[in-house]
Order: C-alpha cells, then sequence, then structure tokens
C-alpha cells in the first residue's frame, strides 16, 4: 500500500472515530434534552427539581468537552492533500456546532431559569451547523 492510501485510511479511521463519538455523545444527551425542552414548552422548568436540573448542566458540560475532545484529535489528523479544503470546512461545522451547545448551556441559568430565546437560538445553530457537518462528511466520504 502506498504511503498517500495509508493516509486516507488513517483519515477515513479518523473521521469513522469521530463521527462514532458524536453519535454516541448525542445519544447520552438527548434525554435531557428533550426533558429541557418539555419542561420549556410546559413553562414548567422551575418545578424540576434542582439536583436533576444541575445534573443536565453537567451532562450538557460533560458532552459539550466531549465534542471539544473529538474537534482535537481532528485538528491533529494528517489530512490527504486533495480533502484538504473539506477538512478545513468540516473543522469550522463542528467548532460552530460546538459553541452552539456552549450557548445552549450558557442559556441555563443556576436558579433554574432559561433564556429560551437563547436556548432556541442555540438549538437552530446546532441544526445548521449538523446540516453542515453532514454536507462536509459527505464529500469527504465521495473522495475517500
Amino acid at each position: 500500500m502506498v504511503k498517500a492510501q495509508q493516509k486516507f485510511l488513517l483519515y477515513a479511521k479518523t473521521i469513522n472515530d469521530l463521527v462514532d463519538g458524536m453519535t454516541s455523545l448525542q445519544e447520552k444527551m438527548d434525554p435531557d434534552f428533550q426533558t429541557v425542552k418539555n419542561a420549556i414548552t410546559e413553562d414548567a422548568v422551575k418545578e424540576m427539581p434542582e439536583d436533576k436540573y444541575m445534573k443536565i448542566i453537567e451532562n450538557f458540560t460533560k458532552g459539550t468537552d466531549g465534542y471539544r475532545d473529538l474537534l482535537a484529535t481532528l485538528q491533529k489528523s494528517t489530512v490527504p492533500a486533495r480533502l484538504m479544503g473539506n477538512h478545513h470546512l468540516f473543522m469550522t461545522a463542528f467548532r460552530d456546532f460546538i459553541a452552539g451547545c456552549q450557548a445552549m448551556i450558557d442559556s441555563m441559568h443556576d436558579d433554574r431559569t432559561i433564556d429560551v430565546a437563547a436556548f432556541d437560538d442555540a438549538e437552530k445553530a446546532q441544526d445548521k451547523a449538523t446540516d453542515e457537518i453532514g454536507k462536509y462528511l459527505g464529500r469527504v466520504n465521495q473522495l475517500v
């Protein structure tokens, strides 16, 4: 196997590991996200037990830190030259996704109040970044 093929295989494994990691983190956070969304819809955030609310913020923080770890791994990866443009676009979309996650956490205050507009904006930012991530992953998969 030539060196260029090895680079492609290593990069493909890095991308696959990243997608698996993102999926795992999302699966861990989604039940808490649904709990918060339902509490907002029902105007019942204040009724949520404080320990549960704080545990949700902690879980979101751990998940976002996990995304940052995945990004750090991606930044260190060896990228085949012909994938460099898509790689940078993909990393930008992933950074935007992480920023949306952090904005969501920031919208949740320790006194069990949520800046609903900021929470909704963060959700929209994450959705937009997720669409971009999917687009760039599709391009990378076509080239690998």
